[in-house]
């Protein structure tokens, strides 16, 4: 049995090496939100590219943000962004939290315009759109709403209002049927013209996600058009107009 004099057991134990493992903190100086290329002042020193720790907080970070950073292996340490220092309470943390809020941008316009063609496109006696314009980031996502009061939608046999969204500046996606607002109505006709006619309304709203955008700033605006319509039916009539895009 080994003979223990004292009770320090300081002597048995394996000595731990130095992790070599330290804090530091730095001041935001540029900041890419779509690459998360950066530049940080550390102590004075401009460093350029640190690796980032919470993926999920780099779209949110801006210039002046100030950030803690994580340094390890000693000699050769390498250094990553932890996250944003805020204190609760403070406008900090009150324009951090705002930063979630602020990807999702919308936009109504109530006036009302019509559309009398298949084809989608902007209305008449009102303004294009409402659109709004996103910056996306790497993801490439998007989850587009929006809405419509579409008026004196009238059928012989199909003919529909619909509202659908079309994307321009860093993509361009044309409106399209497969995620269009509107509604399918087929009534009784006779012949080849069809003697049934019925007029009515819809409000509604519908949402998309769309992927696969590409970087930077991207423009969503709704597009129209009178589906099925017919000679003498006359225009369809959009009124309460909104979308809204929250910038995944």
């Amino acid at each position: 049995m080994a003979n223990y004099g004292t009770d320090d057991l300081t002597p048995t134990l394996a000595a731990q090496p130095a992790t070599g493992v330290g804090y530091r903190q730095g001041i935001v100086q540029a900041w890419n939100p779509e690459t998360a290329e950066n530049t940080i002042e550390v102590g004075g020193v401009l460093v350029e590219n640190l690796s980032i720790l919470n993926t999920n907080e780099a779209v949110q970070l801006q210039p002046g943000d100030v950030v803690g950073i994580l340094s390890t292996g000693g000699p050769t340490a390498s250094w990553a962004i932890l996250g944003r220092l805020t204190i609760p309470g403070t406008d900090a943390a009150a324009s951090a939290l705002r930063m979630v809020s602020s990807r999702i941008i919308a936009a109504r316009d109530d006036a009302m315009g019509t559309r009398d063609t298949e084809t989608y496109g902007d209305l008449t006696g009102a303004s294009p759109g409402p659109s709004v314009s996103a910056r996306i980031s790497s993801s490439g996502l998007a989850l587009v709403f929006w809405s419509a009061d579409a008026g004196k939608i009238a059928w012989r046999r199909v003919a529909t209002g619909g509202t659908s969204v079309a994307v321009s500046g860093a993509t361009t996606i044309a409106a399209n049927p497969a995620y269009s607002l509107g509604q399918y109505l087929e009534y009784p006709v006779i012949g080849d013209v069809g003697a049934a006619f019925v007029a009515g309304g819809l409000q509604s709203a519908m949402m998309h996600l769309f992927t696969g955008l590409n970087p930077g700033v991207n423009t969503f605006t709704l597009k129209y058009r009178h589906a099925g319509a017919f000679t003498g039916e006359g225009p369809v009539e959009f009124t309460q107009r909104e979308i809204a895009v929250f910038a995944l």
